[in-house]
This record gives C-alpha cells, structure tokens and sequence, in this order.
C-alpha cells in the first residue's frame, strides 16, 4: 500500500489540478485537422498555458512584445489573447497595461464553490444523456485509480492527476452541451502555483476520491440527476481548502 505519509509531498491539491489538466486539454479543440492553430489562438492557448503552469508568475506584467517571440506570433493576436484572458480572470488590466491575475485565498474558495455548483449541474444533466460506453469508461478509471497503490509513490501521484482528470472529463462530454465545457474549463483555470500555494497541507486521499467517484458512478448508472449532483457537489466540496496558509515551507513529515 502507498502511505498517506509518502504520497504527501506529492498529492497535495490535485483535486483542481486534474481539473486545470482538464481546462487545457479541452481548449486544444481549437486546433485544426491539419494541427496549425490560428495565430490568435496560438497566441492564447500560448499564454494561458505558461499562466497556469507557472511560467507567468501572480503579478508579472504581460508585456506584448516578449509573448509574441514566446507563442511565435505577432503583437496582434498577442494583443487579441490578452483580451480574452482578462475576460476569462487570469488576467487584469490596469490602464493600458495587462498584468497576471493573483488569486486570494478568497478567490481560490470562490472557485471551489463555482466548480462544485457548476460541475454538480453537470453530472446531473449527464445523468439522463450519458452513454453505456461512457459508463464503462468511468468504470475502467475507477479500476486504475485502485491499481495506484501498487506504484511508486511519485508515480501513483503523477497517474492520479491523469486519471481523476479523466474521469471528470468523461462526464463533462456526457453533458453532450458545448457552452457547459466551455464554462468548466474557464471555470477551474487556475494557476498550480496559486493551487500549492493554498491548499499544499491538504492530503487528498486517494481511496476517499474513489469511493466518491464509485458513488458518482452508481448514480449515474441509475439515471439519478439528484444523486449524481449531490454526489459530485460533495466530492468536489470535499476538498476545498480550509484556511489560509501559512508563510512557510510545506511539511515532510
């Protein structure tokens, strides 16, 4: 078995994370068949990207020039990205100058409840359109998700961010509505470094997520909207964090 200890430095807020994982990978729709990205999409998908994966840190003043050699465009669609991050809150712009949003403590709990509300309604409208296959891909996530304890702890971490992205995944598709997957994956953008940063104490348990995704499955199997929102509700509720941390370095013990 994988300890609660040994997973510790590595399982901390990947609730969010596997959703941020989530947000991305649904936002590569924008790409072509032919695998080149418009330059204003690049551009976006570009920065956003460095934003969330802490490349742009919380503050840092999004200068146009510099993101243009970044995403290999030009200062125009640069210009156009940045617009639409500061619609979508990763960014914020004083005057005419765009900086990294920082989130609060505030923020990130705000978060929470907007993803727990927003992805509760998911699972239920998923409930009455979700598919067999899909039912049995949830079912096969959940089994992997089991075989984690076997793997090295690091390993086990780094597999549970993948499967628990996939199995929320799963059930936004079964909402077969595209303005709800838009609205999750600008929902759940948030920085890895802002997520650490607030929740880095909080030990997610991974047989705890699991029997919660058991329940979520049992009820969409049963076609219950009701069970299936409560049920995703509190499992994202679950782990939101408590407080604010403090100024220093995360615990090993």
């Amino acid at each position: 078995m994988v300890s609660d200890k040994s997973l510790k430095p590595h399982l901390s807020s990947l609730s969010l994370v596997g959703a941020g994982e989530l947000a991305l990978n649904d936002l590569n729709v924008i790409e072509n068949d032919s695998g080149r990205e418009r330059p204003a999409d690049k551009a976006y998908l570009g920065i956003r990207r460095a934003i969330l994966n802490g490349v742009l840190k919380s503050g840092e003043h999004l200068r146009e020039e510099p993101l243009a050699q970044m995403t290999g465009t030009s200062r125009t669609p640069v210009r156009d990205a940045l617009g639409r991050l500061v619609a979508e809150g990763l960014a914020v712009q004083v005057n005419r100058h765009r900086f990294v949003a920082d989130f609060s403590f505030e923020e990130i709990t705000v978060v929470f409840g907007l993803r727990a509300k927003i992805e509760g309604y998911a699972a239920s409208l998923a409930a009455q359109r979700i598919t067999p296959s899909e039912l049995d891909a949830l079912a096969d996530t959940i089994r992997k998700i089991d075989q984690l304890s076997d793997l090295d702890p690091e390993i086990a971490a780094e597999r549970f961010l993948q499967l628990n992205a996939e199995f929320h995944a799963i059930i936004v598709r079964a909402t077969r509505s595209s303005q709800l997957q838009a609205l999750i994956a600008q929902t759940v953008a948030v920085p890895l470094t802002t997520i650490k940063k607030f929740v880095w104490n909080q030990m997610l348990n991974i047989v705890r997520s699991n029997a919660h995704h058991r329940d979520i499955l049992e009820a969409l199997t049963h076609h219950d909207s009701d069970w299936a929102e409560a049920s995703m509700t509190g499992h994202i509720l679950s782990t939101r964090p408590k407080s604010a941390p403090f100024n220093r370095a995360p615990s090993q013990s």
